[in-house]
């Protein structure tokens, strides 16, 4: 009864190498069925070809009159019935005669599969966040240092030529602009890694179309040279963040001049209606890879962009984590010469 309340099994191993016995819970964790007979050969090939050295070592010291060691293991196994991989806590001793010989092995056994997932999950984890801080560190000390130097650049030149005053305080204030996004971004990614999502605050009572009006615009005193079309028909409110959103279609634009042709419109689509809330970014250019389509959202992943700018490769994985804030998500299809992310939520909290 305790046993059983413990979850517990227990095995037992007759003249050391001889018969076996294992009840219903051991042999479930070897992958064989209740009724069936087992022996020792169901051990021997039972256990993970990866651990059965370690294991038979530990057995053959545990039935060694001279070292009587405690067998105590953990290992996986492979079910003989279901193929499924378990993780087994093993403990015995052998029972040895008046004549030194081992007469029994006994002792327990307990299923820690659930236990030992989880670790495993936790090592993941932590091997990520460590490859995290790595390209934390590395990109941001790159990128900051960029516009830094510019800014140190440009006053050391104002000094010598002061009658380009406005030119150079114009440019200054460009560099700056570009810190201050850079250190808005690594801000959201630090809300959204340490403090479990973005927060957001939605709201239908204000239109959100000025919003995405002002940010194409401000993106086109940017880039000049840029044709962006704009469609725009919200023919219900959207319960949302603004300034989320307006974020969001400023990332997914940016997006599309560091990585589309730029002798083509960016078309912007934007739909609200039954429901729905419907916001695409289309540039033309080459197709993304197909291998890197699947870590566009992940933190400081960065493809090859143009010349003219940089960034920290968060923008993406801010507008996902945006979305889901909203109850929503960003797709993209990437083909025929053409690139398009699609944002779609409800329209209603």
């Amino acid at each position: 009864m305790a046993t059983d309340a413990a979850e517990i099994g227990w095995w037992d191993v007759d003249d050391g190498v001889g018969r076996l016995s294992w009840p219903p819970r051991v042999k479930a964790m070897f992958g064989i069925s209740a009724d069936a007979p087992v022996c020792m050969d169901d051990f021997y090939n039972g256990v993970h070809a990866e651990d059965r050295e370690r294991v038979l070592a530990a057995y053959a010291a545990a039935a060694d009159p001279a070292r009587r060691a405690l067998y105590d293991v953990e290992y996986r196994t492979i079910g003989k019935e279901d193929g499924v991989l378990r993780w087994v806590a093993a403990k015995g001793r052998g029972v040895f005669d008046g004549t030194g010989g081992c007469r029994r092995m006994i002792g327990t056994a307990i299923d820690i599969t659930d236990r030992m997932l989880v670790q495993d999950e936790k090592i993941a984890r932590q091997r990520e966040d460590a490859e995290l801080r790595d390209q934390f560190i590395a990109v941001l000390g790159h990128d900051l240092k960029n516009p830094l130097a510019a800014i140190a650049a440009r006053a050391r030149y104002l000094a010598r030529h002061p009658e380009r005053a406005d030119e150079i305080a114009g440019q200054i204030e460009q560099s700056v602009s570009r810190m201050s996004a850079l250190i808005e971004n690594v801000l959201d990614f630090a809300r959204g890694r340490l403090g479990g999502g973005f927060v957001t605050t939605r709201d239908a009572a204000e239109p959100l179309e000025p919003v995405l009006h002002q940010v194409i615009d401000e993106l086109r005193s940017v880039h000049p040279h840029v044709d962006i079309a704009v469609d725009i028909d919200l023919r219900e409110p959207v319960a949302c963040d603004r300034q989320r959103i307006g974020q969001l279609l400023s990332n997914l634009l940016g997006n599309a001049c560091a990585y589309g042709d730029m002798t083509a419109p960016i078309h912007v689509h934007a739909r609200a209606e039954a429901g729905w809330f419907e916001l695409s970014v289309t540039n033309a250019g080459d197709p993304i890879e197909a291998g890197k389509v699947d870590r566009l959202f992940q933190p400081f992943f960065r493809g090859r962009v143009n010349a003219n700018r940089e960034g920290l490769g968060l923008g993406l994985y801010i507008s996902a984590e945006i979305a889901k804030a909203h109850g929503g998500t960003i797709t993209v299809s990437s083909e025929n010469g053409t690139t398009c992310f699609t944002l779609r939520m409800p329209t209603s909290c």
